[in-house]
């Protein structure tokens, strides 16, 4: 083989392999992170004191969205990321008169590491659809990563961001239309929106209630957060065959963990 083809074939190798390391990378962060959220809150379920059922539920939220809640120590709704942030969108992605307003600074986090559960997942999916759509890079296994994206979607919800035009002006929107051909059950369910929604809203529950010294009843808000999170990573059986299939509304993520070893990315 000519010595130019020879390092050609080699570059391309490279950066292929490169770009699965990083997003299996990502991968396993999400899984790491899970871990820590479980042991979190099933300290908070047996915790000796409310302020420490309080802290733990902090500690879940911070795994899921990146950064505290903000409620330990001061009272007020959460400090929650603009949607620059959250959904890693540039001033770019839009109408330059929607920027104009907005502002046209970047993302306040450029780095998929220093972002949550949510954040991380939202890049991964990013990520595996760009390259999917990419004619130079090195396909992975269609199967395997579409059951890593529904699964996945499952856990952080199929809500993604979009283009929404008013008054002839690309705004950013949060889309799930595109799934209108989904199942009526999938619209009845959280995966929708996704199953991890579920445990920030009762860990902020947690936070925000004021138990007046009940810690009966504030670790049994914590026993809920834990089969909510372990619900993130087990999935649910929604059609009652007996086993969880790595699809919409049934994989989690060790479904997740599952597909993308399946496609080398881990």
């Amino acid at each position: 083989m000519p010595r130019l083809l020879t390092i050609v074939l080699m570059a391309i190798l490279a950066t292929a392999c490169g770009y699965r390391t990083v997003i299996g990378g990502h991968v396993a962060a999400i899984e790491e992170m899970t871990t820590a959220a479980h042991e979190a809150a099933t300290k908070a379920a047996n915790a000796a004191t409310v302020a420490e059922v309080k802290q733990q539920a902090d500690v879940v939220y911070t795994y899921v969205w990146g950064i505290s809640s903000g409620l330990v120590r001061h009272s007020g709704a959460a400090s929650m990321h603009g949607w620059k942030t959250r959904w890693q969108s540039t001033f770019t992605d839009f109408d330059a008169a929607f920027a104009a307003r907005y502002g046209n600074a970047p993302p306040q986090i450029t780095d998929p590491e220093d972002l949550g559960i949510v954040g991380r997942g939202r890049y991964i999916r990013r990520a595996l659809t760009a390259k999917a759509d990419d004619p130079d890079e090195s396909p992975l296994p269609a199967q395997a990563v579409e059951r890593l994206v529904s699964s996945l979607n499952n856990v952080i919800g199929w809500t993604r961001m979009d283009n929404g035009v008013t008054k002839a002006e690309l705004q950013p929107r949060v889309d799930l239309t595109y799934q209108w051909d989904a199942p009526k059950a999938f619209w009845q369910s959280s995966a929708d929106t996704g199953w991890l929604f579920e445990v920030q809203a009762q860990a902020l529950n947690i936070l925000k209630s004021n138990y007046d010294g009940d810690l009966e009843t504030a670790r049994q808000h914590a026993r809920d957060l834990v089969a909510l999170v372990e619900k993130c990573r087990v999935g649910i059986d929604a059609n009652h065959d007996g086993t969880i299939s790595p699809v919409m509304m049934e994989g989690g993520l060790n479904a997740v963990m599952l597909a993308a070893q399946e496609a080398g990315l881990l």
